[in-house]
Formats: structure tokens, sequence, C-alpha cells
């Protein structure tokens, strides 16, 4: 019995270890974003940042999503995300994320900013900033 115990109890911490640090991109997407900032592709005199309450957003709940732009619902379905690195305009993805199965998009998500990148910036691309409500 005392054998069982010794080998169960290691492998009883680490996964008690990894399920404690285990707080995935999904997690982190939960909830609503707003857009704040487009760089790239600007039409020369307006601005480049957003308001609170534009209505530029996307809403995560799980693995699902919806998006609005001027406060109408354009887009619904589900999202997979994908940790993985890509150097970008001048940062960097940390995650690729994939929209209803279709061409995958990369993305940074650091504390309460999204940043999608479309492109490059120079080849006619663009990033948007969200942030968490």
């Amino acid at each position: 019995m005392k054998n069982i115990f010794k080998l169960t109890l290691p492998f009883m911490l680490l996964l008690t270890i990894i399920s404690c640090q285990k707080n995935s991109a999904s997690d982190e997407l939960n909830g609503t974003w707003e857009l704040r900032h487009i760089e790239g592709i600007q039409v020369a005199g307006v601005d480049p940042n957003f308001k609170a309450g534009n209505g530029n957003l996307f809403k995560f709940e799980g693995q699902n999503f919806e998006k609005y732009n001027d406060g109408k619902k354009v887009e619904t379905g589900t999202f997979t995300i994908t940790p993985e690195e890509m150097p970008i305009n001048n940062r960097k993805a940390n995650y690729s994320i994939t929209f209803n199965n279709k061409e995958k998009t990369y993305v940074s998500l650091i504390e309460n900013k999204l940043i999608l990148f479309n492109g490059m910036i120079a080849a006619d691309g663009t990033e948007s900033t969200y942030e968490k409500k």
C-alpha cells in the first residue's frame, strides 16, 4: 500500500500543478472586446482611434464567437485558437485563430488587448486592436 501511495503522490502533485497553471487562450478570450485602433490602410484625415461605445465588437464564449460592426451582428460561429508565434510588422503574434474553419488569422493576446493581424501593413494589411470591456 505504501508503494502505491509513493508512486501516485508525485503523479497527483504534477497533475494538480499543471491544472492550476493552465489558463488557456480560450479562457482569456471569453468576454466582449471592443475595437480601439486600426493601423494600416488609413483614409487621409480619418482618425484611426475608436472611442468606447463604437459598436465594433467581438464576443467570445467558450468556442463560440459573435462579431458586430456598428452595433449590428455580422458574423457568428465557432473558433479555434492555437499557440503560434509569428513576427508580423513590428510586433509578434502569439496565437493563430481560425473562425468558422476558414483562413487562419494571427493574433496577439496580451492582458486586456487583442490585436488581429490581417496581413502585413506594408502589403495593405491591417492591425486591429481591441480592448476587453
